[in-house]
């Protein structure tokens, strides 16, 4: 069932029925109405989850992170701060935009790709370095099993996440907040509204390919990893995996989307962990973010 209506709303994601511009040319009843339906139903989807009873599963695989609580909050730490360094050195090396000028796509490109280069590098250096009485290695294994399994529960949770943030957006508008915009992430509304050059294919493939699997490596395995050495239970871990996951993405988010967006990638982010902890693989994450971003990326460019 749930396999089912998230195919529905993904084809109409895709071919428009989802977008808020769509949504913004119909009569205010009618918004309304779509809106409500998709709330009633995700809740529908969120109840069918809750009495199947997969929220409370407890068959997790055991912890194979090859680092300690505090070394792992290091490795979490230690790529946050060169995903910053990278992003201000790319904005120096990007063309000049002038004073006030919005942000282009040139822009974002230098500033993703020169963070994600020193983030992989850092990661490649730790991990094939060699340690007394082991070899770091990703302790997530990697398989087609692990990547089906995180494709499949990305298609199941596709619109319970569309509706937690259409019900937060529905929320939010009824209170008199802000108008919900078109594209509620700054990438995607840069590469919606630019031409599709060699820019935008390198921009789609850090965003579809490179940026998840350095988020998953970071969030599901080092932060993760930390948490649940310290002790932590799955899902205690799993929550605040998500917390951080979400709030680290605040500037990301334009005018008017950031409740919706945090709501949705909150839920998203217990997502992969759920995929992490469950299948003992980063491939699970990586695959569900990876799908995610390549959905929504194609709301945006079609």
């Amino acid at each position: 069932m749930l396999l089912s209506l998230s195919f529905i709303v993904a084809v109409s994601c895709v071919c428009g029925e989802g977008r808020a511009e769509s949504l913004a040319s119909l009569p205010d009843a009618q918004q309304a109405s779509w809106l409500w339906a998709t709330v009633i139903i995700g809740a529908f989807a969120a109840a069918a989850i809750m009495v199947s009873g997969v929220w409370r599963s407890t068959r997790f695989a055991e912890v194979r992170w090859p680092f300690s609580a505090v070394e792992s909050l290091l490795l979490f730490l230690m790529l946050q701060v060169l995903g910053a360094l990278g992003a201000m050195i790319g904005s120096r090396l990007a063309p000049p935009q002038g004073d006030g000028a919005a942000p282009t796509l040139d822009g974002a490109l230098w500033m993703i790709g020169a963070a994600s280069l020193l983030q992989v590098s850092a990661l490649v250096v730790v991990l094939l370095r060699r340690r007394e009485g082991m070899h770091p290695r990703l302790h997530f294994r990697v398989g087609w099993t692990p990547a089906l399994t995180g494709a499949i529960a990305f298609a199941a949770a596709w619109f319970p996440l569309q509706a937690i943030g259409a019900a937060v957006a529905t929320v939010q508008v009824g209170l008199g907040g802000p108008a919900i915009p078109s594209e509620g992430h700054a990438t995607l509304q840069l590469l919606g509204e630019s031409p599709l050059d060699l820019r935008q294919w390198l921009m789609m493939v850090c965003v579809v390919l490179v940026v998840p699997a350095v988020e998953e490596v970071m969030f599901r395995g080092a932060l993760l990893g930390a948490l649940r050495r310290a002790g932590l239970s799955p899902w205690t871990a799993i929550a605040i995996s998500a917390s951080i996951f979400a709030l680290m993405h605040i500037p990301a988010l334009v005018d008017g989307a950031v409740a919706p967006g945090i709501a949705m990638l909150l839920a998203l982010g217990m997502l992969l962990g759920w995929c992490a902890a469950r299948t003992g693989s980063l491939a699970a994450p990586i695959t569900a973010h990876a799908l995610f971003n390549a959905v929504n990326l194609l709301q945006s460019t079609r």
